[in-house]
Parts: structure tokens; sequence; C-alpha cells
């Protein structure tokens, strides 16, 4: 069995430093989906522990809704950093920027999802559940309207 990478690392480790907390969460939360796919784990039931005691149940399964939706449609395995990585994958960060766009311009969401899945209108349905669940809970993912920029590093470490 493999060691926990999320092991004695917190939320503030997750990601860059200028992440609003709503994005953070929504970071950490796709690296702990990951996290257990790696471990052989149940990603449902680890987000459902997990997100449930961070933040609550309703964003909890609504992110669960979200990936579950993102796994069905996924074009290749998705890049994602290391649990306790200060960068940010391009897929990690057009996901996110994705769910925060999605409520103002679907157009754009879709965009920056459909390198990355199939049918990106599924997702964007999702991902506005998912940021009204955010934003219940005064975690609101601001409008980013910039594209991702290319990453300045090729080769990160991705857990899978």
């Amino acid at each position: 069995m493999r060691p926990d990478p999320f092991h004695d690392t917190t939320l503030s480790d997750c990601g860059p430093t200028d992440l609003a907390r709503g994005e953070r969460i929504l970071l950490w939360m796709l690296r702990q989906w990951v996290t257990a796919r790696v471990l052989g784990q149940e990603p449902g039931a680890r987000l459902s522990r997990e997100a449930g005691a961070l933040v609550s149940s309703r964003v909890a399964a609504a992110f669960i809704l979200m990936m579950t939706t993102v796994e069905g449609q996924v074009r290749r395995p998705l890049c994602i950093s290391a649990p306790c990585r200060e960068g940010y994958a391009e897929d990690e960060q057009r996901l996110i920027t994705a769910c925060g766009v999605c409520p103002a311009s679907p157009e754009i969401a879709a965009r920056l999802l459909e390198g990355l899945v199939m049918a990106p209108e599924a997702v964007i349905v999702t991902a506005r559940f998912l940021n009204m669940a955010l934003a219940t809970e005064d975690l609101a993912l601001p409008l980013r309207f910039d594209e991702p920029e290319a990453p300045a590093e090729i080769q990160r470490p991705t857990l899978h």
C-alpha cells in the first residue's frame, strides 16, 4: 500500500499563494480525487469524508458529481500536480477557471474544457452547480477570463 501524499499537508500548502479560498479548496479537492485514484480508493468516499469535514457535504456532493462527469467524458488522462505542490498544472487551472467563469460565460468555460472532455456542456452544468454550492458557503469563485498561459515548465511531478 502506498503512503497517502496528503499526510502532513494543509490546505494552505496546496497551489499558488494568490488563489482565492474557493479556488484553493477546489484545487485541494481535485488533488484529493486523483490521490484516491492513485491509492486505489473510491474517490467519492474520500471526498465525502475529507471535503465534507472541511467545507460541507453539499460542496463535496457537487464536486463528486462534477468529477464523475469529467471522468465519463475525459479525452486523455488529466495532468494534476502532487498534493503539496505550490504550482498549478494547466489542466487544474483550466478546470478551476472554467468552474469560476461558467455562470457568466458558458462559452468561455466550454473553450477551456474542450481539450479535456468530449462534451464540455455536461461538465459546465455540473460546474455551475458546484459554483453555486461554493457560493452558498461564502467561497464564491472569482471570474477569471484569461485563458491559462502555457506552462513554463513542461515536466511537473504528477500523481498520474
